[in-house]
């Protein structure tokens, strides 16, 4: 007789604090924030110096986005990084750096378990980037807190998968239909785990 083990992947759940009282209209609370929540808030020009040259090959140039993040492999933290600063005092900061960076979290507590140099990937080659298994888990987290949104439950969040913008850029370059399962495997692992809270 044969025995079949059922193996239960768990996902990672960044440790994210619920501070609903913060206001980040300036650079400076941004840095705060990120002080408090345990990753560093900086310039385009400290992050591009913080890293190893091996590493800068990949890194985003200078000025295309007014922001972006990563997990640092040279500090070991997520970082967040600003292009631009003129408009952070007009956008809800706290939220974008609160869902952008359990992105990054995830790729700590993933980078924790290895016993390799983490490389940074780079995000030019769309298919590799999304077919990536840290960037599979990391990227379900974004699309299950972008579906949540607009949801009321899990199984509502799953219906309205195709209106999520990240999901759909995924599917533009992922035509493998194994990584589109797991990403729907661990998308809807975090949503249950959202809507808990």
């Amino acid at each position: 007789m044969k025995y079949i083990k059922y193996f239960k992947e768990a996902i990672i759940m960044p440790d994210i604090t619920e501070d609903d009282n913060t206001e980040i209209s300036t650079f400076e609370d941004a840095v705060e924030y990120g002080k408090k929540n345990g990753y560093d808030v900086v310039m385009y020009d400290d992050f591009i110096n913080s890293l190893s040259e091996r590493n800068k090959e990949t890194a985003p140039p200078k000025g295309q986005v007014p922001f972006f993040a990563l997990f640092n492999p040279n500090t070991n933290r997520p970082m967040f990084v600003f292009n631009f600063v003129n408009m952070i005092s007009h956008m809800p900061m706290k939220e974008i750096m609160d869902d952008i960076i359990g992105h990054e979290k995830i790729h700590q507590q993933q980078n924790s378990r290895r016993k390799v140099e983490f490389q940074l990937p780079d995000p030019t080659k769309m298919k590799k980037y999304f077919s990536n298994k840290d960037e599979i888990m990391a990227f379900s987290y974004s699309v299950s807190k972008e579906l949540m949104k607009f949801s009321r439950n899990p199984k509502d969040a799953i219906s309205n998968l195709g209106k999520s913008r990240l999901w759909n850029d995924i599917n533009r370059f992922i035509d493998d239909n194994k990584i589109l399962n797991r990403y729907k495997k661990y998308i809807y692992l975090y949503l249950v785990e959202l809507f808990k809270k």
